[in-house]
């Protein structure tokens, strides 16, 4: 199944970069494309991350730390709060 019109990788595409060592969305991007472009397929693609985890009975990925956790696991990452 295609998961990214964009790029034209497949689920199966997108699976051999995550098994690959990409564990956030970005990695994926820039392993094979997919949610590179639009980013309309990033949920998909964070689906399919979550997945291969929890396949593998990791409950994170290999590059989260105490200090610093991965899109898959806090979310985007976002800026201080302005104020004014």
């Amino acid at each position: 199944m295609y998961v990214c019109l964009c790029a034209g990788a497949t689920s199966a595409t997108v699976k051999e970069a995550v098994a690959g060592g990409a564990c956030t969305s970005k990695q994926v991007a820039a392993a094979c494309g997919a949610g590179g472009d639009c980013g309309r397929c990033r949920r998909t693609v964070r689906a399919i991350i979550e997945q291969h985890f929890a396949a593998a009975g990791e409950s994170s990925c290999r590059q989260c730390t105490a200090s610093l956790f991965c899109q898959l696991h806090a979310g985007p990452r976002r800026g201080p709060a302005r104020v004014g």
